[in-house]
């Protein structure tokens, strides 16, 4: 019954090439692209660390914002009504992040390669991933991530609390 629904074999076989294309064509789906090519230089410390938006929360992003939004990011993110964000982080070989805080927790979840990740500063506990490791990283601890000869590739939810984390 659901694969006779109206428009749903248009919808299946649709690729949009951007958010626009999907508010124009008026469907419920919406692609991003996040694929390296698609990855922005991180700014701040963070050496050799790139990154591409896949979701924000729409309330972020008035709609007179959305074109600047979309060409820094090289795309529109994905727009809910949501508590948390979506990203992908690509770290390069020799890659780090700069240690910090965060006042919501976030998962980093391993799609690609190997490197090291700590929580708690210098003296904290550190642990190697690999491709298909979760980590969990608690609220208001430090955290990082670095690389050694491998790149590594990530999708990192960041689980705001409240509207003042965003």
């Amino acid at each position: 019954m659901f694969l006779n629904s109206p428009g749903l074999q248009d919808l299946i076989l649709c690729r949009f090439e951007s958010a626009e294309t999907y508010r124009k064509r008026d469907k419920l789906m919406q692609v991003r692209r996040f694929s390296p090519d698609r990855k922005v230089k991180i700014p701040g410390n963070h050496p050799g660390l790139y990154g591409a938006m896949i979701q924000m929360n729409r309330a972020e992003i008035p709609p007179e914002q959305q074109e600047e939004v979309a060409r820094r990011f090289n795309g529109l993110p994905l727009l809910m009504e949501t508590g948390f964000q979506v990203e992908v982080m690509y770290f390069d070989p020799q890659a780090s992040m700069e240690e910090h805080v965060a006042d919501y927790p976030m998962l980093f979840l391993v799609i690609e390669g190997q490197g090291h990740v700590r929580i708690g500063g210098p003296d904290g506990e550190t642990c190697e991933v690999q491709a298909g490791d979760a980590v969990l990283w608690p609220a208001h601890i430090d955290h990082t991530v670095w690389t050694g000869d491998q790149e590594l590739h990530a999708i990192v939810i960041n689980a705001f609390q409240d509207k003042a984390s965003r």
